[in-house]
């Protein structure tokens, strides 16, 4: 995606027997698996009944009733999530949508800016009018929204519209420094890790030199150390991630790292961690990840990220790309392996080769819980997830 893939990714195809296998989105990270519990369906054919459902959905967005206009933007993120073209979001789909989220419900601010994001990965890169468009509605609701869910859904889509569709420099760093503003012990761990993970993102589109610049990493190190005595382990764990992207950058530009010796000693310790403040799956959670960010920091070593889709891996290895492909995953969730499958846009952000396989099969069983594939597909993911747990639950165990 030109600029914005600045990390290191690389897609290689397993055996042809790998086809008979189904695939659960899953991610693999220095031995630890994770694995999504979100369906995912087999290919689908748009059909003129889909067309008229998102019509009347669209439609229902102008309603006066709140639970109308939820209801519709649930139906329209479920369409959106099984991937549609950029030529099937009208322009009716976007402006109603954005009229949603000018003075929403927390489910209508949640939702919204849900869609807006996946429509971001649907368009792709110099989309600066639906950048603008969204930011119009997005910034006022991450600046004085008083919801905890409404600033954290706003903070992320934000962030990742402007990673995506954004080409203008300027638009970075002003959101860069509006996502700075919640970096606070004191603030509320969702929102501070959402503002984390969104700078994150957005940083990953900046050159090296400018990561390593010796203002922005005198200014951000230290605010980024302060949230390593975070109370809630998905902040501390994403700080840490963030002085790893700052790292890599500044290896790269043969400069070092502020208080270089200080982190290297604080991470090795997060990375052992038994302090009994914590609970059990806190400590495992920060020992897995200060292990891999001290490995960066001590030794050089880079990430390893693995990604499945049916005979394709996605390899990354770099915490710039660990950020892109996070936003990704925790974007799109249940609608990950679909956009993979025939999403081009998201293909060429994650360096995968352009894909020509079509929907084959109509989708309406897969909005229809009685349905025998949607059920059959239902057993088949719950053992799959079992399996995995057991997986992840004998590797923390054996001595994590």
């Amino acid at each position: 995606m030109g600029k914005k893939r600045t990390g290191d990714r690389r897609m290689r195809r397993e055996g042809d027997d790998d086809d008979e296998v189904a695939s659960v989105a899953s991610v693999e990270r220095r031995g630890t698996f994770v694995s999504d519990d979100g369906e995912f369906y087999e290919g689908y054919s748009k059909n003129v009944d889909d067309e008229q459902e998102i019509d009347d959905a669209v439609e229902e967005l102008t309603e006066k009733r709140t639970t109308t206009r939820v209801a519709a933007l649930e139906k329209l993120t479920a369409h959106l999530l099984q991937y549609l073209s950029p030529e099937d979001v009208s322009e009716s789909f976007m402006d109603n949508v954005l009229g949603c989220l000018r003075k929403p419900s927390e489910s209508e601010a949640v939702l919204g800016s849900r869609i807006l994001a996946i429509m971001a990965i649907i368009f792709g890169e110099d989309e600066e009018r639906f950048f603008q468009r969204s930011k119009n509605v997005l910034k006022p609701l991450v600046k004085t929204a008083r919801n905890a869910k409404i600033k954290v859904s706003t903070i992320r889509a934000l962030g990742l519209i402007c990673f995506v569709c954004s080409v203008e420099e300027e638009n970075t760093k002003d959101l860069l420094e509006l996502f700075e503003t919640f970096f606070n012990p004191k603030i509320i761990g969702d929102i501070c890790k959402a503002a984390l993970d969104s700078w994150g993102l957005v940083a990953s589109s900046l050159s090296d030199e400018m990561l390593a610049s010796d203002i922005l990493l005198e200014r951000l190190v230290p605010k980024f150390l302060a949230l390593l005595d975070h109370k809630d382990v998905e902040v501390r764990s994403a700080a840490g991630e963030n002085v790893a992207v700052l790292y890599e950058s500044a290896q790269n530009c043969g400069v070092p790292l502020p208080y270089s010796e200080e982190i290297l000693d604080r991470f090795l310790e997060m990375s052992k961690d038994s302090s009994k403040k914590n609970s059990k799956k806190d400590r495992k959670t920060q020992r897995v990840v200060f292990r891999d960010i001290h490995s960066t920091l001590a030794s050089g070593e880079t990430p390893h990220v693995s990604f499945s889709v049916k005979n394709e891996v996605l390899e990354i290895s770099s915490w710039k790309s660990v950020k892109q492909f996070e936003a990704m995953k925790e974007c799109l969730q249940t609608g990950l392996q679909e956009h993979i499958k025939y999403n081009n846009i998201l293909r060429a952000m994650l360096d995968l080769p352009e894909t020509l396989e079509d929907r084959k099969v109509d989708r309406r069983d897969v909005f229809n819980k009685k349905s025998a594939s949607r059920k059959q597909r239902s057993n088949e993911l719950k053992g799959d997830r079992k399996r995995k747990q057991h997986m992840q639950d004998a590797f923390y165990d054996d001595g994590f």
